[in-house]
């Protein structure tokens, strides 16, 4: 393994070199923060650098409510001081096309550092691989400006701010390790897709980058300043019942305030009604920042994107939550009504419980109307306001995974992306066609970043105004007009906006 140095406008970097990929982990995009800076903007680092970037930062701190089988236990130790990013590049004197990775989690969870997200595949097919760390939970989405009258002054948005301060470090330094500051693509998963979109919207002139890439993620996980402030101040409640006031929080360590932010739900502010996105630490369309609109803000821009969802999203969680796994029919139309308008319940029952679904029917058909409501209807609205400019996917690999009950589930695809279904413990998560479903995807999305223009082999991806067209991958990829327009159409109508 030897030393190598990558040098840039920030500054003289080590890293080291194996089977041929150069890696460089835990660079600092930002000065490092602090319990006293927590919650404030990034900052620039003012001096240059001279570091030895051979192991990865931390990662940000964590506010999962429950482990699921994607733990990663191998991930370093929880700071705040988290604004770090990783690179792997093949030739530091080359000028090639670079791939931003915005990871996901909902907004609360994950890292860069994941094992899933291996650095070694990717950058073998001629792209720079960047990979970043940001701020979650209550440290990267907790708006308390208005509620804290000014003592914390966070507005919500500091983890999307963080990588925008980390996309625009990339940009100015990336040439120092081979990479093309004119052709950046960001990609993301989830809350990396619905980060990815949302920075979309904040540079919708695409300067800064020009290609995006959505996996199971639109424009739609953000909140009002009025939800914001609902979650703020039940985040003040539940800080005031572990004996914590305004000011004690400003000297809070990240432990403190996690504890506190485990503790409160969505549903705590939900007042009977359902809450759409589903999520409570989110980021806040404040116009200051993040635009009013961003859906009606990036309409026009020349940004070219692939948005698509895997077939069986939702199984994530209906094959193992006890709400699911006993549903009756009572149950299932009772959740009808939360979610949609009474005069629409019966079509939406005629449209998904009509397919043959034996056993737990109504357990699958409400699996299969999240998977639509969450993902595919918000994906759909995305390409259908950018068609011209957007490519389509689903993504139905089946995984092995407790006999095949979880289908292509959420964030199923990631080992295939990033090759590491190769290793433990992705290997027994991936199907036995692994190696080709792996290559396809890998091939899409660098030919993406390479020209603009999803292709493997003969076949390349037509926009979505074409003619309706997405690309249906699994261990094969064919074309197929989208059949499920009419289904994702009728919910999103259907819909109670609260």
């Amino acid at each position: 393994m030897a030393k190598i140095i990558a040098k840039c406008p920030a500054g003289k970097i080590s890293g080291k070199e194996k089977a041929g990929i150069n890696y460089f982990y835990g660079i600092p995009y930002a000065k490092p923060l602090t319990i006293k800076s927590q919650w404030s903007p990034p900052e620039k680092i003012k001096k240059e650098i001279a570091i030895d970037a051979l192991m990865p930062g931390f990662s940000a701190p964590q506010t999962a409510h429950q482990k699921s089988f994607f733990h990663d236990s191998s991930l370093p130790e929880e700071s705040v001081n988290c604004l770090t990013l990783n690179i792997a590049s093949k030739n530091l004197k080359s000028k090639m096309p670079v791939m931003i990775w915005i990871h996901g989690g909902a907004y609360i969870t994950g890292s860069a550092n994941s094992a899933m997200y291996d650095l070694f595949s990717l950058p073998e097919r001629e792209i720079v691989l960047v990979t970043i760390n940001y701020r979650l939970g209550p440290f990267g989405f907790l708006r308390l400006n208005d509620v804290t009258d000014g003592k914390i002054s966070s507005t919500g948005n500091e983890g999307l701010m963080d990588q925008k301060f980390a996309i625009e470090w990339v940009k100015r330094n990336i040439e120092g390790f081979g990479g093309d500051s004119d052709n950046i693509t960001l990609f993301g998963e989830s809350a990396g897709a619905w980060s990815v979109s949302l920075q979309s919207s904040i540079h919708s002139d695409g300067n800064l980058f020009s290609k995006a890439i959505c996996q199971s993620g639109g424009m739609n996980a953000y909140v009002d300043r009025n939800r914001a402030n609902a979650w703020g101040g039940l985040f003040l409640q539940k800080a005031d019942e572990f004996g914590i006031s305004v000011d004690a929080l400003q000297r809070c360590s990240a432990n403190q305030i996690t504890s506190i932010a485990k503790n409160i739900k969505p549903m705590m502010i939900a007042e009977k009604k359902w809450l759409s996105p589903e999520i409570g630490f989110a980021p806040v369309a404040d116009g200051t920042f993040l635009p009013l609109n961003p859906l009606e803000n990036f309409i026009g821009s020349p940004i070219k994107l692939i948005v698509g969802t895997n077939s069986d999203e939702y199984r994530l969680w209906s094959e193992f939550e006890p709400y699911f796994l006993n549903l009756t029919e009572e149950q299932f139309t009772k959740r009808l009504k939360k979610m949609f308008h009474q005069d629409r319940i019966s079509k939406i029952q005629e449209h998904y419980l009509d397919q043959n679904l034996e056993n737990d029917k109504y357990k699958n058909a409400l699996s299969n109307i999240m998977t639509d409501w969450t993902f595919g209807m918000h994906a759909l609205e995305l390409l259908e306001n950018h068609k011209h400019q957007s490519f389509g996917y689903l993504f139905s690999e089946a995984s092995p995974l407790f006999a095949g009950r979880l289908g292509a589930y959420h964030a199923s695809e990631l080992p295939y992306l990033f090759g590491s279904w190769q290793k433990k413990p992705f290997k027994r998560i991936c199907s036995k066609n692994a190696s080709t479903t792996s290559e396809i995807l890998q091939v899409l999305w660098t030919q993406f970043a390479k020209r603009g223009l999803p292709s493997y082999e003969s076949i390349v991806l037509k926009p979505f105004a074409e003619n309706q067209s997405i690309a249906c991958i699994n261990s094969s990829l064919e074309l197929q007009k989208h059949n499920k327009i009419k289904k994702l159409t009728l919910l999103h109508e259907s819909k109670i906006n609260y």
